[in-house]
């Protein structure tokens, strides 16, 4: 059965979407931007942004009964992929699961974002 997964520790969903659905054992978060629950923007650097989106996935997979150990794959969006950009965004995001064993897979791809320089997605599986 799907279950719709909704938290105040995150940005509301904007337009027809779900923070998160959590299927059997699999949650899927909903890309999460650079901002704040409250909207705001999370800074202006790279970094920034990318704590900000970690730590509103983090709270989606909190409210679904997950966390980040496990997190099984990310797409990662970044407005600008040069190769300072992704070097700051591997920083934030590696110091983000320094703690995670097994880290997700992942993909990295440029996309035309409209308010951030970055947006976050993934796909967690909760073992029985």
């Amino acid at each position: 059965m799907k279950e719709k997964i909704v938290t105040n520790l995150a940005p509301e969903a904007t337009g027809p979407y779900s923070q998160g659905i959590k299927m059997g054992p699999f949650v899927f978060v909903s890309g999460q931007d650079g901002v704040h629950p409250n909207g705001e923007i999370a800074g202006e650097t790279l970094e920034e942004q990318t704590v900000a989106c970690l730590k509103n996935i983090e709270n989606i997979l909190k409210a679904a009964g997950a966390t980040l150990e496990n997190i099984v794959y990310v797409t990662a969006h970044l407005a600008d992929l040069s190769e300072e950009n992704v070097k700051a965004f591997n920083s934030a995001y590696a110091e983000y699961f320094r703690d995670v064993d097994a880290k997700p897979a992942r993909i990295t791809v440029g996309s035309q974002l409209m308010e951030t320089d970055v947006e976050i997605s993934a796909i967690a599986y909760i073992p029985s």
